[in-house]
C-alpha cells in the first residue's frame, strides 16, 4: 500500500497478509541504499505465523517518494510518525512493535525504541554494531555517485563463499542481487544514509532509555562491515543476546537465510 507521510507518498509493505486486531506488529526497516525487498522472506513468513508486518521504504527508496532523511534521529522519528499513520487511518492495531533493522536500519530501530521506549517491545538488530563509521574513500565515492562506492559496499558486505556464487539456490547470486538493488537508488541518497550511520552517536541515550534484555542481534562470522568488535559493543550496551551466523557476512537475510530466519523465530515465537 502507499500513504501519505509528512509530504510524502511512502510505500508500505505487508508481507501479503492484511492486518488483524490480536497479532504482535513487527517493524523492519531497511539499511542504506536499500528497500523494502531485503526482507521478503521474513515479511511474508512472519506476516503468515501470527505477526502484523510492516516493511516501509523510506522517502527516496524503492517505491517511496520524498528527500533521504540525513540523520537517524529523524529517520526514527519518521517511523514514529509512520506507524501513528498506520495506526489512525489505515487499520495497523494500536500498541507496542517489535523494531526490526539492518544495518542502518538497525540503528533506526535503535533510536526509535530510545524515543519511544513505551511502545517499543523488542529488538531484532540484523548485520549491526555501534559505532558504525564509514570509510572516507566509500563516502567521497557515494557523494560523486561513482559506481565504486556500490562496489566497495558488495566486496565488504558478503562472505567469500557468498561472493563465489555460494548459494543454496541454483543460479542466485546474492552479491550481484544486492549491486543491482543499490543502483536502483536515486543519485545523492547512499551518500545521505551512510553519512547518517557515520555521523550516529546516540546508542548510549537510546540504550538507557529503552532497558536491557529485550534485544537480539543476528550478525554473520565475516562480517567486515560492521565486525565483531562492534557487534559485541552493541550488544553489550543493549544487554543483548548476539547470534552468529556461520560463513555469512553483514546481508545475513540474504547469503543465510534460513539461519537467518531460525534466528529470528527463536527470538519471537
Amino acid at each position: 500500500m502507499k500513504v501519505q507521510v509528512a509530504g510524502s507518498e511512502i510505500f508500505v509493505g505487508q508481507g501479503g497478509v492484511d492486518w488483524a486486531s490480536g497479532r504482535d506488529t513487527l517493524v523492519l526497516q531497511h539499511g542504506a541504499g536499500m528497500d523494502r525487498t531485503v526482507w521478503v522472506l521474513l515479511a511474508r513468513y512472519f506476516a503468515r505465523h501470527g505477526f502484523n508486518v510492516v516493511c516501509a521504504d523510506l522517502p527516496a527508496h524503492g517505491g517511496s517518494t520524498g528527500e533521504a532523511l540525513t540523520s537517524i534521529e529523524s529517520q526514527a522519528a519518521f517511523l514514529w510518525q509512520l506507524l501513528d499513520v498506520l495506526q489512525a487511518d489505515h487499520g495497523l492495531p494500536a500498541g507496542p512493535a517489535i523494531l526490526g533493522g539492518h544495518s542502518m536500519g538497525a540503528l533506526i530501530a535503535v533510536e526509535a525504541a530510545g524515543q519511544q521506549p513505551a511502545r517499543t517491545a523488542q529488538l531484532l538488530l540484523f548485520g549491526s554494531g555501534y559505532p558504525m563509521p564509514v570509510a572516507q574513500p566509500l563516502l567521497d565515492a557515494a557523494a560523486a555517485n561513482e559506481q565504486t562506492a556500490i562496489d566497495m559496499i558488495a566486496i565488504y558486505s558478503h562472505c567469500l563463499k557468498s561472493q563465489l556464487g555460494h548459494n543454496a539456490i541454483a543460479g542466485i547470486s546474492v552479491q550481484n542481487s544486492a549491486m543491482a538493488l543499490l543502483e536502483r537508488c536515486p543519485p545523492g541518497v547512499l551518500h545521505a544514509d551512510l553519512s547518517a550511520c557515520n555521523a550516529y552517536e546516540g546508542v548510549d541515550k537510546a540504550a538507557a532509555a529503552f532497558g536491557e534484555g529485550k534485544t537480539t542481534l543476528i550478525v554473520g562470522d565475516e562480517d567486515r562491515m560492521t565486525p565483531m568488535k562492534m557487534s559485541r559493543n552493541l550488544a553489550g550496551q543493549l544487554g543483548g543476546q548476539l547470534v552468529v551466523l556461520k560463513d555469512c557476512g553483514h546481508m545475513v537475510m540474504s547469503e543465510q537465510p534460513e539461519q537467518t530466519l531460525q534466528a529470528v523465530r527463536n527470538a519471537l515465537l
